[in-house]
């Protein structure tokens, strides 16, 4: 009988240790599942983002948030918030009051449960734009750029515990950097000296320590752009002959004529005489996302057209208004969701697409007083996890005081709180756009310039001290 019952002892506890091992395998893959395809092909801007993309719990539960500061009539702002390795996030944002107490931008690292690891002012000026995580040399560090009222656009490396490490000025804008890893990583940025006419436009290079490597002077590198993770990117570029190119270029060397000398072009064809780059919205599947803008148009039309990737198109839609335009991946699917938010209405539309982008569910949101910041060439970049996906923005509670604020929605577009109305958006089904499948020779080239002029500093950033408040019900 003893035997018996130690032999059903032994059954028994292989048959726990057999369930546990299958648990820990079916985890495994969806952990290392859960932050894959981050804005790209792989963590954030679709490059290996040097480490970027651990990521948080994904548990709608833990969303939406707000973030109140320590002052009566203060106005905290996250312009982008980001997964990082250890679980959980770096935002980055802004911060300021009526009485000028602060003015400054605003870098917040969150731990796996939510809580705030450590809050800093920038000591650079007002609004901070976007930022991630890089891993160098098992340290780690953070980054972010956007602009300070009184020095101009920056970008700031931030250690572990969020002091500077290091901050370069620019006279001309820096409204959007990207990491990328291999054998010298380091940080592209997209640069503007006239944003507004669209003319200008550029993309430089830095290494980790922000020390700069080199531009190129006469593409557009679009404001939602990625790098993939065999760190390419895509640029528009406009030829002497005016004839338009998709041009893909490799950001890994150092030497800029390496970059220009390794260029395809991608010749585009459309009527507008105005076309705008968004950029590359993801590439997941082996599919490529492209964003473009008719500024012809009145009022402008968006365009999302999605291809194989050797730009065989699948799909095209598009959409008259003023919009932030991002997308997420719906996972074990063909799927996708494009987030549109209508400036002009003060709505975030999410709309779940197929295969071809036809739209299979199409949801409006608009939560009371939402607003998703006012910096110039800001994109909201929704991003994914494992059971839902993430917007930031900030909460208007009354007129005199903001709180940062971090919304999340699950793949069905439900809302953890609050309420989906059916959108009145129209997306279009059109073929206004047509990419050459196969590489041209432009009339002419993308081009470098000699330098950059940029101005660095070392001011220390200052403790911010937040208040976390579980948002629902927001409205």
């Amino acid at each position: 009988m003893l035997k018996i019952i130690s032999k059903l002892h032994i059954t028994v506890l292989v048959l726990i240790l057999i369930g546990i091992i299958i648990s820990m395998i079916s985890c495994n893959t969806s952990c290392d599942n859960k932050f894959t395809n981050l804005l790209g092909s792989s963590s954030i801007g679709g490059g290996s983002g040097g480490g970027s993309g651990g990521g948080g719990s994904g548990n709608i539960h833990n969303f939406p948030l707000l973030f109140d500061g320590q002052y009566p009539n203060d106005y905290e702002e996250f312009l982008s918030i980001v997964p990082t390795s250890d679980s959980g996030y770096f935002a980055v944002g802004k911060a300021y009051d009526s009485s000028s107490n602060i003015d400054d931008a605003l870098f917040v690292k969150l731990d796996s449960n939510l809580n705030v690891v450590w809050s800093k002012l920038g000591s650079i000026g007002i609004r901070g734009a976007f930022g991630f995580e890089n891993i160098e040399n098992n340290n780690t560090y953070y980054y972010a750029c956007g602009y300070a009222n009184n020095n101009g656009f920056f970008i700031s490396k931030l250690n572990s515990d969020g002091s500077t490490n290091n901050i370069i000025y620019f006279s001309n804008d820096v409204t959007f950097i990207l990491p990328y890893n291999n054998n010298t990583p380091g940080i592209i940025a997209n640069i503007s000296y006239n944003p507004i006419s669209g003319s200008g436009f550029n993309i430089a290079k830095f290494g980790q320590d922000l020390s700069f490597k080199w531009i190129i002077n006469n593409a557009v590198w679009g404001e939602a752009n990625i790098i993939t993770s065999d760190n390419k990117t895509f640029l528009y570029f406009i030829d002497s002959n005016n004839n338009k190119y998709l041009t893909k270029i490799d950001v890994s060397s150092n030497d800029v004529n390496n970059v220009i000398n390794n260029a395809q072009y991608y010749q585009i064809t459309n009527s507008s005489t105005y076309l705008g780059f968004l950029g590359c919205l993801g590439d997941y599947n082996n599919n490529f996302y492209f964003s473009f803008v008719d500024y012809t148009a009145s009022p402008d039309r968006y365009y999302v057209i999605k291809t194989d990737n050797n730009f065989n198109k699948i799909g095209e839609v598009s959409v008259s208004g003023r919009f932030s335009v991002s997308l997420v991946p719906v996972s074990n699917s063909d799927n996708s969701i494009l987030i549109l938010y209508d400036y002009n209405n003060s709505k975030l539309n999410l709309i779940k697409v197929g295969n071809n982008l036809a739209p299979i569910q199409n949801m409006a949101f608009q939560v009371s007083n939402y607003e998703p910041g006012n910096v110039r060439f800001i994109v909201i970049k929704a991003i994914p996890l494992a059971n839902i996906f993430i917007v930031p923005g900030t909460f208007n509670n009354n007129a005199f005081n903001n709180n940062a604020l971090v919304y999340s929605f699950d793949y069905n577009l439900n809302p953890p709180c609050g309420s989906l109305t059916q959108s009145n958006l129209t997306l279009n089904n059109t073929n206004d756009i047509s990419i050459n499948t196969n590489p041209l020779t432009p009339s002419s080239t993308i081009t470098s310039g000699s330098s950059l002029t940029v101005t660095p500093a070392n001011t220390a950033t200052t403790d911010y001290p937040l208040t976390i408040i579980d948002a629902c019900p927001i409205n």
